[in-house]
Parts: structure tokens; sequence; C-alpha cells
């Protein structure tokens, strides 16, 4: 494990600083008023007790108007000062959070470019999430950084002054305060450069606990948190991942009290030559008016060393993480794809040629060598044993993951040609796992806020057998969906949600339809509606249906059987049947047990 961590950390400020040229120039204006005003705001404190105390050692010559004087001038300038650089301040603080947030978006614009196969990567999430966070706090990060970088340079001439002040003193005080700085500088690093060398153990620690923080607050748990008692079980868990969360903390927490030991013993020294110079000095003939001038001279130069200190220390620290995230908007991650439009006006024909495809980081081939052709207009359903590898092959044509080998083409162009938000908009899919967003039912068909066709909306809806529940609300299509956001959002059942997902490929009415296991939440008499209108649904187009219940595959063209080893065989039903080949043995077992339902039902209506 490395010590000692190093980074451009001037580049990283010259990409802060050049941001906000490009965005908000004004900001230097209010930078530069806040640094004159709080530079000079502290002075004021430092010179107050020595005219006080000059006036008041004046015995019976003092004049009350005189120290009145010294008080009312004291409040006016300190209010006016401090009114300033809080109004530069307060101004330009929401304008630093505009900058973060302008950062949220390019990070979300890289996220949803990234290949789909970091998505389903949970280590992809763990060395970027730092990163990631870094534009995801007001105070840290960053928004942090900004926020240091305003205020340190007034800190600094503030010090600067302090010191030289000081220094015309006494060194010995000077060098004294610079040495325990210096420690607690060097005690800030060791234990952020101890932190950051964790931060893998920490991000997978964190992901870990907040599963189990999101499965304690999500409603959506609690059928089965109930029903199955899994109450103990989950927060057991829970504990244990706080736990482990709070061991990696408190590792960091002992090497900084560890660490702290060595600046206390500097704080000691500093302390006693402060202390001990002063007493001396004042002894031998200094008056007591300057000896309250400097002493709040010198504890307000500790102080501001201190900030100083924590403020260059927060700088370089958060840089790091400012600069991972700079990394990681410049790191290419795939997802951008090639140049190429999407195809206008004509359906797909879909190819694969001598393809092999392994996820990441793992050896087993899910395809090796695989040929197969789509043609334009043909209805596949590619059906087979669990595990075959069904849905991995729909995200290889939509462009999801990318193959290992071979080629995938569309129309003949390789799929690789095309930028991936033009090639995305080339297909309707209904996957099998469906995303109900917290936004209308128009905007969760439509997958936009904007411009909405109501009328295409629910035509789908109706397609779909959803038209007259939609319609059953009073606000129709802009009847809100799910508790999260309006108490008053509507839930759908799982058939219900499948059948929104489906409507949702209809309105898109992209050149090609791919439905992976469609059905599976829907009742037999819905099922049965949806297959009776599969012509009609994907109107001609190119299309793909995915089962593991081979009954509903007899409309298609084309079937495609897969099992562990791959594409196993390949033909029509009536083909496939007469082949009497693994399709023909899975077929006649799902129907056995079809068949053997069938009687129960019929058996038990009739007693």
């Amino acid at each position: 494990m490395k010590n000692v961590l190093s980074y451009p950390l001037g580049k990283t400020i010259k990409k802060l600083l050049l941001n906000v040229n490009r965005q908000n120039k004004k900001l230097y204006l209010y930078f530069v008023i806040y640094t004159i005003t709080a530079a000079i705001y502290p002075f004021f404190s430092v010179l107050l007790p020595k005219l006080l105390i000059q006036e008041l050692s004046l015995g019976g010559a003092a004049k009350v108007e005189n120290i009145i004087k010294i008080i009312l001038v004291y409040f006016i300038l300190t209010s006016l000062f401090m009114f300033v650089k809080t109004i530069a301040k307060d101004y330009t603080y929401p304008k630093i959070t505009k900058l973060r947030l302008d950062y949220i978006r390019d990070m979300f614009d890289k996220i949803v470019r990234v290949d789909y196969k970091y998505m389903e990567d949970a280590t992809f999430f763990e060395v970027n999430g730092r990163a990631m966070d870094a534009a995801n706090s007001n105070n840290n990060g960053i928004e942090g950084v900004y926020h240091k970088l305003f205020e340190t340079p007034a800190v600094v001439l503030t010090t600067l002054a302090l010191v030289f002040f000081i220094g015309k003193l006494s060194i010995l005080i000077l060098l004294g305060l610079i040495l325990n700085v210096i420690v607690t500088m060097w005690i800030s690093r060791k234990v952020h450069n101890f932190q950051y060398n964790m931060r893998k153990d920490i991000s997978h620690a964190e992901r870990r606990k907040d599963y189990y923080h999101k499965t304690t607050y999500d409603f959506g748990y609690g059928k089965d948190i109930r029903i199955y008692g899994l109450k103990d079980r989950i927060l057991n868990n829970y504990a244990d991942e706080i736990l482990s969360y709070v061991n990696l903390h408190k590792k960091v927490k002992d090497k900084e009290y560890k660490l702290g030991f060595i600046g206390l013993v500097t704080l000691l020294i500093s302390d006693s030559l402060v202390y001990g110079i002063l007493i001396y000095l004042t002894v031998n003939g200094m008056p007591i008016a300057d000896f309250s001038m400097y002493l709040t001279a010198i504890l307000s130069l500790s102080t501001f060393l201190k900030t100083l200190i924590e403020d260059l220390s927060f700088i370089i620290n958060e840089g790091q993480y400012v600069h991972d995230f700079y990394e990681f908007m410049k790191k290419d991650y795939g997802g951008k794809g090639g140049n190429r439009k999407a195809i206008e006006g004509d359906t797909l024909e879909i190819e694969l040629k001598n393809i092999s495809f392994k996820y990441p980081n793992t050896d087993r081939y899910i395809f090796k060598d695989l040929d197969l052709k789509i043609s334009k207009g043909e209805k596949l359903a590619i059906v087979g044993v669990n595990g075959a590898g069904k849905s991995t092959l729909i995200k290889l044509i939509t462009g999801l993951f990318d193959v290992s080998e071979g080629e995938v083409l569309i129309n003949g162009v390789p799929i690789r040609e095309f930028d991936k938000r033009e090639l995305y908009s080339m297909f309707s899919v209904v996957f099998q796992d469906i995303n109900i967003l917290a936004y209308t039912i128009g905007e969760n068909v439509a997958c936009t806020t904007e411009n909405i066709n109501e009328g295409r909306a629910m035509a789908a809806l109706d397609k779909v057998g959803l038209g007259d529940k939609v319609r059953s609300f009073e606000k129709g299509l802009n009847q809100m969906m799910l508790k999260i956001i309006d108490e008053k959002g509507t839930e759908f059942s799982g058939g219900e949600n499948q059948k929104l997902a489906i409507a949702r490929a209809l309105y898109k009415d992209a050149n090609m339809v791919i439905l992976d296991e469609p059905t599976a939440a829907l009742d037999a008499l819905a099922e049965a509606e949806i297959y009776e209108n599969f012509n009609q649904l994907v109107k001609g187009k190119t299309a793909i249906f995915v089962s593991h219940r081979l009954a509903s595959t007899k409309f298609c063209d084309k079937i495609a059987f897969f099992d562990q080893e791959g594409l196993k065989e390949y033909g029509s039903h009536d083909e496939l049947m007469k082949k009497k080949g693994s399709y023909y043995n899975m077929f006649l077992i799902q129907g056995k047990y079809y068949n053997e339902g069938g009687k129960i039902y019929e058996e038990l209506k009739q007693a």
C-alpha cells in the first residue's frame, strides 16, 4: 500500500477556474470584494483592546466620550465590512452550486452514454463512486473546493499581515506557531492518504450498507418481509454491514488519534513560547495596551494559521476526488459508438456473423461462433432453457453489449458504426424487468415530459387493454403513478405494469420490436389477447419474441432454440416438431403440464 499519493493539484484547480471563466465571470468581481473586506475585518478586533486600554490607562483623564467614540467607530466599521463580505458570499454561493449542478448534468450525460456492461459491473461503481460523489455535495468535492478557493485568499492576506506584524515582535513566537501549523498539515495529509488508500474498501462497504438501507425503506419489499419473516435477517445483515463500515472509519480515526499526540506536543511548545515571551517583554517595560494587542494578534494568527492549514488541506484532499472526477469524465467507457444516423422508414434485418460473447471479468462464453440472421419483416421466437443467454442475445442485438468476437450487422451495416443514441432509437423493447417511473401515465408511455401525443398514447394503451382503466381516472393520462412523489399516485398490478411497458414500446414505434418475456406477469386471458393481437402490435415490422412458453411461439415465422451450448435448433414450429429434437421434447413436456392443469381445473369446476 502506498503511503504517499500525488496528483496534479495545480491543473485540477485550473480546470475549476476555467469552468468559472466559461460559466460566470462575474463571480471574480464578488471574489475581489469579499477578499478585501474579509482580509481587513479581523484587524478591528486586534486594535480595539489597545485603544480602549490606552484610554482607560489615563485614569481620571480618560474621557467617556472618547471611549464611546472608539466603540461606536468599531461597531460601524465591523458592521459595514461584515455586511459587504456577507452579501458577496451569499450572492456567490448559489452561483457556485449552479456550477456543481452543471457538473452533475455532464456526469449524468456521461453515465447514460457509458457502455451498458458497466451498469452490470459492481466494481465500476466502487472504483468510480468517490469520483461521482465529488459532485453530489454542497460541502465536499467540487463545490467544497470552490468554497475554499473563494474564502482562502482572504485568510492568506490576513495571515501574511499578522505574520509580518508579529514577526517584528518575536521571530520565536512566529516559528512556534508555524511549527504547529506544519505538523497539523502533515497529520492531515497522512490521515487523508491513509483514508484514500482505503477508498475501495470503504466504497465496497458503503455500497453494501446502502443496499440494506434502501431495502428497509423501500415499500416494495413490504409484502415479502412480512409474509416470509425477513425482518430479523435484513436488520441483522444491515447491522453487520454498518459495523463493517464503522470499523473501516474507526481505523481512520485511530490513525488520526495516534498522530494527534505529535500535534499536541507542538501545540504545547507554541503556547509556551507565546506566553513566555509576552510575559517577559511586559515585565521589561512593554505597555499593557501593547501586551493586549499582541496577544490578540497572536491568538488571531494562531486561529488563521489553523484555518489556512485546514483550508489548504481540504483543497488538497478534496481536490484528489475532484481530480478523480475529471479523470472519470475524461476516460472512455465507450457508449458513443460511431457517427451513423438511425435507419429511417424501413424495418431492420439483423445478422450475427460468427459472434462470441462473455461477460466482463469472466471466462465462460455465453455464445461461441454463433451465426444467426433475422430477415426484414420476420418474426423470430427465441426460446430455450434458463441460463442459455436469451436475454443476453437481446442486449447484443440492441447494442447494450458489444460482442467479444465477430460482428453484428443491421441492414448490412456494422452495429459499431451507429451512434449509440441513434442505435437505441431503432428498437422498441419490452424487457423482463419493468421500470415504472413516478411520472404521469402519459409520461410513462411516451418516455418524455414534452410534446406528448395523447391520441397516440391512448391508442397504444387501448391495444394492450389498459385504455378503459386510464379513462376511469379523473386526470386520465395525467394521473400520477406510484406514491413516492404524489400520495394520490396510482399503483398498477404486475400484469398491468407489463402491459404499460408494451404500450411504451408501441408508442415509440421504432424500426424493430423486441418482447423479452412480455407476458410473464399476465394471466392466461390477457396473455392470449396479446398473442392474438401480436401481428397487429408489431405491424409487419421485424420482431423478436423471447419466451419460455413454447406454446406462445407458434405464431412466429422462425424459432431459435438455445441451450447451454448455444443455438441448438432453428426453423419453424412445424419443422422443429418434425425434427423431434430438444424443442419437440420441451414442447411435449410443457403441453403435458398445461393439459394436466386443464383437467384439474375442469374437475375442480365440476366439483
